[in-house]
């Protein structure tokens, strides 16, 4: 499992899970693995897109490499549309309005899912409500006009010998309302919320 990515700055939309991604292989004795374990993307800046998550990767001698990528991150206010990765980042009114695509680069199973399309291209506050990130079990919600979407649930494993649920998306916010941002998805997705950049 990958970072996630960054959600976006005012008017900002959630950040994408970290592709999820499993395989079973056999290991010789002797073996090195090496783990990489990709960190989490940057939120944004005022006026930005939030930043893509780092990649993961297990790699070793007589291993097939197991890449999963880093989440896409949210769309941010003017113009900046949300990025793709292992889950897509959501949309923005003001970036573009789109979620962006998961399972980036394409994997078999999919690593990820699509960010969720923000609410509207425009229009008076607080009419719209930014996208939802994807996450690994299902796409980033759709911005209402009154509330931002939820982030896209993650998947359940038992890999430690109990079910734990990893990569949920992040919410996405909705414009001057901090009590209606999305809700992060299961797996430790973060909740939307409000909070003007500095100089505005």
């Amino acid at each position: 499992m990958a970072g996630g990515g960054g959600g976006g700055s005012w008017h900002g939309a959630g950040g994408g899970a970290g592709g999820y991604r499993t395989s079973t292989q056999s290991v010789a004795a002797g073996t090195v693995i090496t783990v990489t374990v990709g960190d989490g993307g940057a939120g944004a800046v005022p006026d930005a897109a939030g930043a893509n998550g780092s990649n993961s990767s297990i790699s070793g001698s007589g291993l097939t490499t197991i890449t999963s990528a880093g989440g896409g991150g949210g769309g941010g206010r003017s113009g900046n549309a949300s990025r793709s990765g292992g889950s897509g980042g959501g949309g923005s009114h003001d970036g573009g309005v789109t979620g962006a695509a998961g399972n980036t680069p394409s994997t078999s199973p999919s690593q990820g899912n699509n960010g969720g399309n923000s609410s509207s291209s425009g229009g008076a506050a607080p009419a719209y409500g930014e996208g939802g990130g994807g996450g690994a079990g299902q796409v980033g919600a759709v911005g209402t006009g009154s509330a931002g979407g939820a982030g896209g649930n993650g998947t359940a494993s038992s890999i430690t010998g109990s079910s734990v649920t990893r990569a949920g998306g992040g919410g996405g916010s909705a414009y001057d309302d901090p009590a209606n941002g999305g809700a992060g998805g299961s797996g430790g997705g973060g909740a939307g919320t409000y909070g003007p950049p500095q100089g505005y």
